[in-house]
């Protein structure tokens, strides 16, 4: 979703909210100042979306005589502590939108946050007085505040290093810039994939690094049962209150190594809430469970009712976790009553055995439904990093199956299946791998591009995914391939049975030979094919790849020779280094810009042809 596209949904939003407030006294004197009622309505969305506030007035401290725009209100976490926030909310246009955050504007952010800090915030209405003498006093108290900078621009950095200095003056002072790419990050989790995003009005710590404290039912009663080889464990018994309160303490934080996150809504969370509200003594006998590791396993005595856990991650049972914590927030202290008296959550605790063993129990106790190799990799951080980046696209990067409950119309979503294998045969011109994971995946259905080396000899997850890896290579891979693909009538599949990648490696060589035959040395191949394909000049793409496709014939054939012609073409397509000799006799080849804006191109050509057997392809 381009960031203009973006920016027409929240804005189209916050016109929303002026049209349903628009009885309130500060939109009604601000009626000809766009900018500071845009700006108003930004905090009322931001006090939706994220505080899940509806009485936005109790909230933002604006009377109808300011010209800016601000909320000073205290929250009590989920903790139990209460924390003071300050947001200064800066509505863009649509044009600036794409621009980056203007640093003099965090600057003055910053300045006027010091102002509040200091107590020297002068020329103010009554109820911004009452508040900052409710924030001074919580300070004297050594109470927490968080400054948030909500921008609807980019922020790309730049006033790092002034943050890092206000921050530094005082341990219990936090900041944050809110940018329109995180907002699109947090609506599309929300809205799209249909889960919640990171609460920037909420503190959740992480339980990999923090001791937690879980209720759990006595030995005594049948509720421990200790696991002592090959490798140590326990069975516990919990009660709905003991998820319930670990949810409202480390949230979503539970389960970064979950190969699923729990949805917000969905048909089996909505059994599960029913089952534990209406037949809660029913709960144990009809759910798993949950699968959790940990770096220590105390000793537990027959009485305990309290175990202290370090580095508690949940791999097993989020939707379960989630529906609990649901189905127990909504309930009335008598439900919960019942709920705690007479329903039973198995917890199955591991000791960590490192991330390989980690990573192994994930992967077996999610094997009762199908889990692709892929989902064992989708919180890693490349895979977050390429996602957020291909937002700023038409392309949605999915980095798990069925991922994205639902898509915008002018949305398309790509597996990142795909583009490993686009980006491991253009950019790491490896085309023989993406054939021969092809049919390994055929026979053991497993996908070498998404496991390790360490797993598996043969494993490319470090080979495609490292620190190397960057969206721009993979998102103009992608590009030509999208542009090729499109324009032939075969299935996806069938790429595989065909010299497709192998073309499409040897097209970077080709089209960087053209680029600079046209333009310069200095041209940025990436940059230009971007910019053919987002302006629709796709022809001279088809006909550079129909000049390599004539190229490879033209080095593989061997006239009156059919036998040798397929042994050649064999080894083309599954030794890279027979790729590898034509990669060079291509590198040698004097190509001009007449070479390849002549090619003809005849309608209904085809561009993929020769079938190999796959039969043989081992």
């Amino acid at each position: 979703m381009l960031t203009k596209e973006f920016y027409s949904v929240i804005d189209s939003e916050i016109n929303t909210l002026l049209e349903k407030y628009k009885d309130d006294e500060f939109i009604k004197i601000h009626k000809n100042k766009i900018d500071n009622q845009k700006s108003y309505a930004l905090l009322i969305w931001f006090l939706e979306f994220y505080g899940r506030k509806s009485n936005y007035k109790d909230f933002i401290t604006d009377g109808h005589r300011d010209s800016s725009c601000d909320i000073i209100f205290d929250n009590t976490n989920n903790q139990g502590d209460k924390i003071f926030y300050v947001v200064q909310s800066k509505w863009n246009n649509a044009n600036k939108s794409e621009k980056e955050t203007d640093k003099d504007e965090i600057l003055k952010a910053l300045n006027d946050f010091d102002t509040i800090l200091r107590g020297e915030k002068q020329n103010v209405n009554e109820k911004v007085k009452a508040k900052l003498n409710d924030l001074d006093n919580h300070l004297k108290a050594n109470g927490e505040v968080k400054f948030i900078f909500l921008t609807l621009s980019q922020y790309q950095g730049g006033a790092e290093e002034n943050i890092s200095g206000f921050i530094k003056a005082d341990e219990k002072t936090k900041f944050e810039v809110i940018d329109i790419n995180r907002i699109k990050i947090d609506y599309i989790d929300r809205k799209y994939k249909k889960i919640d995003p990171l609460n920037p009005l909420e503190t959740y710590h992480n339980p990999e690094e923090n001791v937690v404290n879980l209720e759990i039912v006595p030995a005594e009663k049948n509720g421990i049962v200790k696991i002592e080889k090959p490798f140590e464990a326990y069975m516990l018994l919990l009660r709905p209150k003991s998820i319930y309160d670990l949810f409202e303490q480390y949230g979503f934080a539970l389960f970064y190594k979950n190969v699923r996150n729990p949805l917000i809504q969905s048909q089996f969370n909505e059994d599960i809430e029913r089952t534990a509200v209406e037949n809660p003594a029913y709960f144990w006998y009809y759910n798993n469970g949950i699968t959790a590791i940990t770096y220590f396993l105390p000793t537990l005595g027959r009485k305990a009712t309290q175990i202290e856990l370090t580095g508690l991650q949940i791999i097993n049972g989020a939707q379960t976790v989630y529906a609990i914590y649901r189905a127990y927030k909504d309930a009335s202290p008598t439900k919960r009553k019942q709920m705690d008296s007479v329903s039973l959550v198995t917890l199955r605790l591991l000791k960590s055995g490192g991330k390989d063993f980690d990573l192994n129990v994930t992967r077996y106790t999610n094997s009762q439904n199908p889990v692709n190799d892929r989902d064992f990799c989708a919180n890693d951080d490349i895979q977050i990093k390429l996602q957020n980046a291909f937002y700023q696209t038409n392309f949605w990067y999915e980095k798990r199956r069925d991922e994205f409950r639902e898509t915008p119309k002018n949305i398309k979503e790509v597996p990142n299946s795909v583009l490993a294998n686009v980006y491991l045969a253009y950019h790491l011109q490896d085309p023989a791998s993406v054939l021969k994971n092809y049919n390994q995946q055929r026979k053991t259905g497993k996908d070498l591009n998404f496991i390790s080396h360490k797993e598996d000899k043969d494993g490319l997850y470090e080979k495609i995914f490292n620190d190397e890896t960057k969206f721009e290579d993979m998102l103009c891979a992608f590009y030509v391939f999208d542009i090729i693909y499109s324009t032939t009538p075969f299935s996806y599949s069938y790429t595989f049975r065909t010299h497709f990648y192998h073309s499409l490696a040897l097209f970077k060589v080709a089209f960087t030979k053209y680029l600079k035959a046209k333009f310069n040395d200095k041209i940025n191949v990436n940059k230009q094919i971007i910019k053919i394909y987002e302006q629709g000049n796709e022809e001279i793409i088809i006909k550079t790849f129909k000049f390599i496709n004539q190229f490879v014939k033209n080095q593989i054939e061997v006239s009156d020779n059919e036998e040798k012609t397929a042994e050649r073409i064999f080894k083309f397509l599954f030794e890279l280094s027979h790729y590898e000799r034509i990669k060079e006799a291509l590198e040698d080849l004097e190509i001009s810009v007449k070479d390849i804006e002549d090619v003809t191109i005849q309608e209904d050509e085809k561009l993929i042809e020769g079938e190999t057997n796959e039969e043989n392809n081992d």
